[in-house]
């Protein structure tokens, strides 16, 4: 076996680790795959998000605000920084936003590919299901036009690094293993309430603006950046 750490960045998710179910209950659904433990890195969260983490014995809780202070990039290469830390008999590392699961249906190729995968590939990228709404199966697209996948899965000690605040790409990974039948993550964005949405809106904004300033023109403007610009010029960037 090749124990595995569950690493996630979270803000004010109280509303994802409600109910005893794997989709209901995000703590639930990665109990299933983290069999090293689950590190979360807190933005500062106010809503009991932390202190819920807080009495878990399986989990360790880091408050930094990396993300909104350096930006996506630096935030996945802190995760790693810190799972070794944490958790330096860990062998890989998968990262999982709180509005994702992994489908119960899919824990045995899961595991099988975390301690069998050919040491040629550093990095395990899942195709990902953009979920209407939970509880039902309708997708947003479907993957097998468009798979959406999601490199988020890596040897913890490969010489890997993530560059960029916004849209963070991977550097240095000898292969990166994408496949249709890979486990798939069911992203439930569309249940998480418009305040949290906007929040997030408004802090790709500003990570927007900051690599946009260190490198001109190197990301174009998302087609629903306006609204979230005005939000960040009327409310900034305070947690609520």
């Amino acid at each position: 076996m090749k124990p595995l750490v569950v690493a996630s960045n979270m803000f004010n998710e109280i509303h994802q680790l409600q109910g005893d179910d794997w989709l209901s209950n995000w703590y639930v659904n990665m109990c299933n795959i983290a069999d090293m433990g689950i590190l979360i890195v807190d933005t500062g969260s106010t809503d009991g998000t932390i202190e819920y983490f807080k009495g878990k014995q399986n989990v360790t809780v880091v408050v930094d605000d990396i993300i909104l202070r350096e930006g996506y990039g630096p935030a996945r290469n802190h995760l790693r920084d810190m799972s070794k830390k944490h958790y330096p008999d860990a062998q890989w590392v998968v990262y999982l936003d709180g509005d994702e699961r992994i489908n119960p249906s899919d824990y045995h190729r899961f595991r099988f590919m975390k301690d069998y995968l050919d040491d040629r590939f550093d990095i395990i990228a899942f195709p990902r299901k953009n979920m209407v709404q939970k509880g039902r199966l309708k997708t947003k697209r479907d993957i097998h036009v468009n798979p959406d996948y999601q490199a988020r899965m890596s040897r913890l000690y490969a010489p890997i690094k993530y560059v960029n605040r916004l849209h963070e790409s991977v550097e240095g990974a000898r292969g990166i293993f994408a496949d249709i039948k890979n486990p798939k993550i069911e992203h439930y964005h569309r249940s998480t309430n418009k305040e949290k949405r906007d929040y997030i809106g408004k802090v790709c904004v500003h990570l927007w603006q900051k690599q946009n300033e260190e490198n001109p023109g190197s990301l174009p403007k998302h087609h629903k950046q306006h609204i979230y610009e005005e939000l960040l010029d009327k409310e900034g960037l305070v947690h609520n």
